[in-house]
């Protein structure tokens, strides 16, 4: 085992780990503002991947305004899934199984619209290979880092900085009271399915010509984006970045050691932190 695999490691897996947080982040933040485990969630990163092979490869589109369409379009399919909910507030399970029924939907959609064929992007933010300290890197994985990295920089300044952002911390901390300050409620949470969903479409894209892309992506990043709250803490958008990046790197580090296996690592340390800390690393008692 020689120190440039275990370095080409390290890069996979903060590129996958940072896609995942990316994912996880919007995840946590519908959760915190609207109480909603959205499992949609995972089938408009699937959309994100396949509408950037449609976009890219079809339509031959340039690779940046493709992210920007891609965002543009999960982001208002978010609202428009926003608005249908917002008529079963406070009805949780009629809402969970809402956000189920819609996952299904998109699906069968994308199925009769793109196939169930695997399918190839060439297009990439970063072209060939990067060679660093005598380590070749491969471009797309090494610009996913920096775009990722500034995506979830840009989400925490609006989460923090701004007055719309603040609304939002101030309704996932407490809802009551934030109604009392006059903070719209229905607005915010709009935002925040807005936000959530055109990030999940970033990162469905920025993926999309580093592996193979179908249909069925969905499945697989949901249940990782459960893995990722349940370590970084559910709701928490700091504990989500770290549980994104926990996951990306033991799941890429492990396929070295441990080959296959690897996902095994995940499930493990999530029945540890369910023992040991169940509120995760971040997540509040």
């Amino acid at each position: 085992m020689t120190i440039d695999i275990v370095a080409l490691g390290l890069v996979i897996g903060l590129a996958n780990g940072l896609l995942y947080a990316l994912v996880a982040v919007g995840f946590s933040l519908i959760f915190g503002v609207a109480k909603i485990l959205f499992l949609t969630h995972g089938e408009l990163y699937m959309l994100g991947a396949m509408f950037a092979y449609y976009f890219i490869q079809k339509l031959g589109m340039g690779y940046v305004p493709a992210i920007i369409l891609v965002m543009l379009i999960t982001g208002v399919l978010g609202l428009i899934i926003n608005r249908f909910l917002h008529r079963l507030r406070g009805q949780d399970l009629p809402t969970l199984i809402v956000t189920l029924a819609i996952a299904m939907l998109i699906a069968n959609v994308a199925l009769n619209t793109f196939g169930e064929r695997s399918q190839v992007v060439t297009s990439t933010l970063w072209p060939g290979t990067i060679s660093l300290l005598g380590i070749i890197f491969e471009g797309q994985r090494v610009a996913i880092v920096f775009v990722a990295l500034a995506a979830v920089l840009a989400l925490h300044f609006f989460i923090q900085r701004t007055k719309a952002g603040q609304a939002i911390r101030a309704i996932a901390q407490d809802r009551e009271a934030a109604l009392l300050q006059g903070i719209s409620v229905s607005r915010s949470q709009a935002m925040t399915f807005l936000i959530a969903c055109a990030t999940a479409g970033l990162a469905g894209i920025l993926i999309a010509p580093v592996y193979y892309v179908d249909v069925f992506l969905g499945g697989p990043v949901l249940m990782r984006t459960f893995i990722i709250v349940i370590l970084g803490g559910l709701g928490s958008f700091p504990g989500a970045i770290v549980g994104g990046l926990f996951l990306g790197v033991i799941e890429s580090l492990g396929s070295i050691f441990i080959g296959g296996h690897a996902m095994l690592l995940s499930f493990g340390a999530v029945i540890l932190m369910l023992i040991i800390r169940p509120q995760g690393f971040l997540g509040r008692e």
